[in-house]
C-alpha cells in the first residue's frame, strides 16, 4: 500500500509567514502550524493554508506556473470555505465586504469543507486520488519514470532547464502535487501516454487550458487571506452552463474523457478545466515512483472565459512572451477595454469588481503575473514572474483620470520605442554598403532591448511623480547613441547616424501627467 499522503493535511503549498506578527498572533500561529516563526516560511496543507491565511503573507513557490496553478485550485477552495457562492451580484458584493471585515476564514467553515470526504485528498492510491484519472490503472499503458512528471527535468527534445536530475529518481509528494497541477494547466499537446477508453485508442493529447498564456491576479502584499478572497471572480463573470458546479474533488461522478462538460460555475471553471489526465504511483516513503500521463479529451476543451487573463477580440488570450514586460501591458489591467491597432484587449474578469472596495484596501492593492513562454507542442522556453507595485487604485472605475494617463504613458513609451527602432535601421542602412545594407544582426533588437530595460523604471516613475513628463524620448535619444556609437568609426557611419538620429527629434510627442501615488 503507497503512503497515505493527503493535501488537505500534509505538506505541499510554500508560503511566507507574515513579519511583525503581534504577541497574540505568535500564539495562534504556533497552535495552527507548529514550528513556524514570524517572517520565516513554511509549507503547508491546503487545510492549515486556510486556518493560518490572516497570519500568512503570500505564496512562497518558486516556479510560476505551479504558483498559477496553486491560486487557481485556492481561489476554488476560497470560494467555499469564505461563502462566496451567492448569484445576487449586490449580495455577493456584501458578502466579500463582510467576509474582508472579519479578516480570517471561520474556523468552522474550514473544518466542514475539509472534513467530510479525507479519501479525496489522497494523493496515491484510493478510488478517488486527487486531481488524478484512476480509470488509467486499466486504461493507461506501462508506467513512465517519476521524473516524466517534473515539467522542469530534462526530457525528450526539450530544454534543459536548472533541474539536471535523472528522469528515474523519485519524486517527492509535495513536488509531485505541484507538478500533478502544471501538467492539468500547461502540459502540451502531441504525443503522450496511451490510453484507451470507451473504444477509442490514442496517445495524442490536447494542449492545457492556460498553456503558453500570462495570468494576472490581485495581491495584496502583507495578507493572503485578503489575496485569496479578492482572487474569486464575482457572479457577473461566472459561466452559466447546465450541470452541477464542482471542483473534481467534489464531484461523485468521474468525467467523460470523449464528452468533456463545459465549466457550470465558478469552482468548474477555476479548478475543473484540464486537457491531460494522470495517475501517480508512490511507494512506502511518500515518494513518487511512477506516472501515467496521457489525453483527458478527445476534443479542444469547451471554450471558457478564464478570470485571470487578457482576452483579445481575435485569437484568444494574451500569450506570455519572456521578452515583453508586465508593465506594458498595465494600462489592459485598469482600463475595461483597451483598444489596439490589431487587437482590443479585454481586461482579466477578476479585476471587474475591486473598485467597490474600500479606498484603503484598493490603495494596497497590486497585480502578480505569472507567465510560461512556450509553445502549444513540446517547447518551453522561459517562465517568468512579476509583482507590481500598489496599481490597482487606478482602475478605471476607481480612477479614470489615472488610468488614463497610465494608459497615456505606455503609449508614450511605445511610440517612443518605435521611432527608435526607425531611427537605428536606418542608421545601419546609411553607414552599409548596399550589399549588406538590411543585414542587421541583432543590431535594432539589441538597441531596443537596451531601451525597454531602461524604460520600465522612467514608466514607474512617471505615474507616480505628479506633474512631471516622462523622459521616454531623452532615453530613446541616448540609446540610439549607445547602440549607433560603432557606426561612427567613418565619415559614411557619421552622416548617416546624423541624419538618423535627427529623426528623433522631429518625432511628435505629447508629455502627459501621472496620477499622484
Amino acid at each position: 500500500m503507497s503512503h497515505p499522503f493527503r493535501v488537505d493535511r500534509d505538506p505541499c503549498v510554500p508560503v511566507r509567514v507574515r513579519a511583525g506578527l503581534t504577541e497574540d498572533e505568535v500564539e495562534e500561529l504556533a497552535g495552527l502550524v507548529p514550528g513556524a516563526v514570524d517572517g520565516g516560511t513554511v509549507i503547508l496543507g491546503l487545510r492549515a493554508v486556510f486556518a493560518a491565511a490572516h497570519l500568512l503573507s503570500d505564496l512562497d513557490v518558486p516556479e510560476p506556473p505551479v504558483e498559477a496553478m496553486w491560486r487557481r485550485v485556492l481561489a476554488a477552495v476560497a470560494l467555499r470555505v469564505g461563502g462566496l457562492e451567492t448569484l445576487d451580484g449586490e449580495a455577493w458584493l456584501d458578502d466579500r465586504e463582510d467576509l474582508l471585515g472579519q479578516v480570517r476564514f471561520d474556523a468552522d467553515r474550514v473544518a466542514d469543507y475539509f472534513d467530510p470526504a479525507p479519501e479525496r485528498w489522497r494523493l496515491y492510491g484510493g478510488p478517488r486520488p486527487f486531481l488524478q484519472e484512476p480509470r488509467l490503472a486499466n486504461e493507461g499503458g506501462d508506467l513512465a519514470p517519476p521524473g516524466r512528471l517534473v515539467m522542469s527535468r530534462a526530457s525528450g527534445a526539450n530544454a534543459l532547464w536548472a533541474d539536471s536530475t535523472p528522469q528515474e529518481v523519485p519524486v517527492d509528494a509535495g513536488e509531485a502535487v505541484a507538478w500533478l497541477l502544471t501538467w492539468r494547466g500547461y502540459g502540451p499537446s502531441g504525443t503522450g501516454g496511451t490510453r484507451r477508453h470507451g473504444g477509442r485508442n490514442s496517445h495524442i493529447a490536447k494542449a492545457g487550458p492556460y498553456r503558453a498564456l500570462i495570468s494576472y491576479f490581485p495581491h495584496h502584499p502583507d495578507s493572503l487571506f485578503t489575496t485569496l478572497v479578492l482572487s474569486v471572480p464575482a457572479p457577473s463573470t461566472w459561466p452559466t452552463n447546465p450541470g452541477p458546479d464542482r471542483a473534481p474533488w467534489e464531484s461523485e461522478q468521474l468525467p467523460d474523457p470523449l464528452a468533456v462538460m463545459p465549466p457550470a460555475g465558478p469552482a468548474s471553471l477555476l479548478a475543473g478545466r484540464a486537457a491531460h489526465a494522470v495517475l501517480l504511483t508512490g511507494d512506502d516513503a511518500g515518494r513518487t515512483v511512477g506516472c501515467q500521463i496521457t489525453w483527458a479529451t478527445t476534443t479542444d476543451l469547451p471554450p471558457a472565459t478564464d478570470p485571470y487573463v487578457i482576452e483579445r477580440d481575435t485569437g484568444g488570450p494574451v500569450r506570455a512572451s519572456r521578452s515583453r514586460a508586465v508593465w506594458r501591458d498595465l494600462d489592459a489591467l485598469l482600463l475595461h477595454q483597451r483598444p489596439g491597432d490589431k487587437n482590443t484587449l479585454r481586461r482579466p474578469t477578476v479585476f471587474d469588481h475591486l473598485a467597490e472596495l474600500d479606498p484603503d484596501l484598493l490603495d494596497c492593492l497590486g497585480v502578480r503575473a505569472l507567465g510560461w513562454d512556450q509553445e502549444r507542442r513540446d517547447l518551453d522556453r522561459a517562465w517568468y514572474s512579476a509583482t507590481t507595485p500598489p496599481v490597482l487604485r487606478h482602475l478605471a472605475e476607481a480612477d479614470p483620470d489615472g488610468a488614463a494617463a497610465i494608459a497615456a504613458a505606455h503609449r508614450s513609451a511605445e511610440t517612443w520605442a518605435g521611432h527608435l527602432r526607425r531611427a537605428l535601421a536606418a542608421a545601419w542602412r546609411g553607414a552599409n554598403t548596399l550589399r549588406h545594407k538590411d543585414d542587421q544582426p541583432g543590431f535594432v533588437d539589441q538597441g531596443s532591448a537596451q531601451y525597454w530595460e531602461r524604460a520600465e523604471p522612467e514608466f514607474w516613475t512617471a505615474i507616480t511623480t505628479p506633474d512631471t513628463p516622462p523622459a521616454f524620448q531623452p532615453l530613446a535619444i541616448t540609446c540610439f547613441d549607445t547602440a549607433t556609437a560603432p557606426l561612427k568609426s567613418t565619415g559614411r557611419g557619421r552622416r548617416a547616424t546624423a541624419q538618423a538620429r535627427a529623426q528623433l527629434f522631429r518625432a511628435p510627442g505629447k508629455a502627459v501627467s501621472r496620477p499622484a501615488a
